[in-house]
């Protein structure tokens, strides 16, 4: 298992460093990142998401999935009071991307490609899972640390039912449990699509490396919130889960999910919403860089 493990952290280096290289070389634009991730979210990741659900659905399946909502529902309370706790005091544009980037973590771009290896399918069902809460509390209390304008869960709420991810998990989860197969030339189409997801991602994961200024790397606030975000949350995690013995698969989801770097958005929206976008682009460029390092050695934690 460690020599797989190997071979995926360097098959994803080799990605990244192309997808630095193509946007170094001009090759992929600004609009070709954004049309690059309108393919990945709309297409190549519902049609992962869906196909995930091709199993037989049992009572020790479905109860899992609560677990894993109640656990991911306890991961973004507790980091937002830890957010809190540890960047209260600091500045307005700099507090809201250190609190956004502990409550939003890759988890796909990065942490999707990593569970699909790493965990199979019965991964990926429990990631979907573990996402749907997650989004709504980043796309409302997160937004709001940007906006300063009260989270409105409602139409954040329908914005998740109408995002094309959680229309493939409700198709998906309807198949697992009405045992109903697509037709061979379907599945397959769905299937070639869903095997772009690690090329892709780390196409775009590479873009985002390809902007980092070199000479702000030793911040010293940068690798605190590294360490909190790669170290401490999916130590808590890992703990909790041992705590109540939360089945393994649960358990190496959430704990896996929870130590990934912060996500692209945080550098994104602190640039559309008058943040610190320099350091936004950091702790996303630093956290990425080291979680190289930290995800192996959570996975070998967790054998």
């Amino acid at each position: 298992m460690l020599k797989d493990l190997l071979q995926l952290e360097i098959i994803m280096v080799l990605l990244a460093l192309t997808g630095v290289w193509l946007r170094r070389r001009g090759i992929i634009t600004d609009q070709g990142r954004d049309c690059l991730t309108d393919v990945l979210m709309t297409v190549i990741l519902p049609c992962n998401i869906f196909l995930s659900f091709k199993t037989d659905a049992d009572m020790e399946t479905l109860r899992s999935f609560l677990v894993t909502i109640v656990i991911s529902v306890l991961v973004m309370l507790f980091t937002a009071v830890l957010g809190k706790a540890m960047y209260g005091r600091k500045e307005d544009h700099q507090q809201k991307v250190f609190r956004y980037g502990l409550i939003n973590s890759n988890v796909l771009f990065i942490g999707l490609p990593i569970i699909q290896s790493l965990l199979g399918d019965a991964g990926v069902l429990q990631q979907t899972m573990y996402m749907i809460f997650v989004r709504v509390f980043c796309w409302s209390y997160g937004l709001s640390l940007y906006t300063g304008v009260k989270s409105d869960w409602k139409a954040s709420a329908k914005r998740l039912m109408t995002n094309a991810c959680m229309i493939a998990a409700a198709l998906g989860l309807v198949m697992m449990l009405t045992g109903f197969r697509l037709p061979v030339f379907l599945d397959r189409t769905l299937g070639y699509a869903s095997n772009c997801m690690m090329l892709i991602s780390m196409l775009l994961i590479g873009v985002v490396l390809s902007e980092m200024d070199v000479r702000q790397l030793l911040r010293k606030d940068v690798w605190g919130f590294t360490a909190v975000r790669l170290l401490v949350i999916p130590a808590v995690v890992l703990l909790g889960c041992k705590l109540f013995r939360v089945p393994y698969i649960v358990t190496a989801t959430c704990t896996l999910l929870s130590g990934m770097p912060a996500a692209s958005l945080t550098a994104v929206l602190a640039a559309r919403y008058h943040g610190d976008s320099e350091l936004g682009a950091l702790l996303v460029t630093v956290s990425t860089i080291l979680s190289a390092m930290t995800i192996p050695i959570w996975f070998i934690i967790l054998q």
